[in-house]
C-alpha cells in the first residue's frame, strides 16, 4: 500500500510540474530573430562579418563546404574567392511579415584581403542562409555579441590564427554546431529522470521489506 502511495504522489507531482513549466516556457518564448543587417569590414590582423538581428541570435552553424547552393532551387551558387564560407540560422527570417526583405543589399563586395564576397542564399521557412567568398580556407573564430544582438566571423588575415573553425574532409569538418537556449527540453528531461528515479527507490524499499 505504501508503495502505491509514493507512486500516486510521485507521479501527481510529476505532472503539476511539467504541466507549469509548459505555459512558463511558451510566454517566455520570443519572437522569431529577424535579420536586419549584415556588413564586412577590415581590421588590422582580420576581417570581420557582422550579422545583426532584431531579437536574440538565434541558432546557427558556420562552415566551409564544397559547394555554395540556393535554398529551395539548389541551384550552385559561386562567389569570389578560392574557398566558400556557409553560415545557416535556424528558427530566423530576413523578412517582415509582409515578405519585404529586412537586408539589403542580398550580395556585396566588400574588398578585404580574405573576405571577397558575401551572398544571401536563402531565406526560406524560418532558416536563414549565407555564403562568404573566403580567398583561401583560412581559420575563422566566431562569436555573438550584444546591443544589438550580433553574430560575428572574424576571419584572420595573418598567418598566425585563432581558434579554428574550418577544415577539409567529411561534410561534419570544420562545422560548428548549432547552438541556442534549450531550456525547455532540458526542464522536461529532467523532471522525466526525477519520476524514474522516485520509482526506483520506491521499488528497491519494497524489495527490502518484502
Amino acid at each position: 500500500m505504501r508503495l502505491v502511495r509514493t507512486l500516486v504522489v510521485t507521479s501527481l507531482a510529476t505532472i503539476v510540474l511539467a504541466l507549469a513549466a509548459a505555459p512558463a516556457g511558451a510566454q517566455e518564448a520570443p519572437e522569431t530573430p529577424v535579420l536586419v543587417d549584415v556588413r564586412a569590414g577590415g581590421h588590422t590582423g582580420y576581417d570581420r562579418v557582422v550579422f545583426e538581428f532584431r531579437g536574440a541570435v538565434p541558432e546557427h552553424r558556420v562552415r566551409y563546404v564544397d559547394q555554395l547552393v540556393e535554398d529551395g532551387s539548389g541551384e550552385p551558387v559561386s562567389l569570389a574567392g578560392a574557398a566558400s564560407l556557409e553560415v545557416v540560422f535556424e528558427g530566423a527570417n530576413a523578412h517582415e511579415e509582409d515578405g519585404s526583405p529586412t537586408v539589403s543589399p542580398r550580395r556585396f563586395s566588400p574588398g578585404l584581403t580574405a573576405v571577397k564576397e558575401v551572398a544571401q542564399t536563402g531565406d526560406f521557412e524560418a532558416m536563414v542562409s549565407y555564403g562568404i567568398g573566403v580567398d583561401r580556407q583560412r581559420p575563422v573564430e566566431v562569436s555573438t555579441l550584444s546591443g544589438p544582438s550580433r553574430l560575428v566571423i572574424d576571419v584572420p588575415t595573418t598567418a598566425a590564427g585563432g581558434s579554428t573553425g574550418a577544415g577539409t574532409g567529411n561534410d561534419d569538418a570544420g562545422s560548428l554546431p548549432f547552438t541556442g537556449s534549450r531550456t525547455p527540453e532540458l526542464l522536461v528531461g529532467g523532471l522525466a529522470l526525477l519520476a524514474v528515479g522516485a520509482t526506483a527507490l520506491a521499488l528497491a524499499r519494497r524489495t527490502r521489506t518484502a
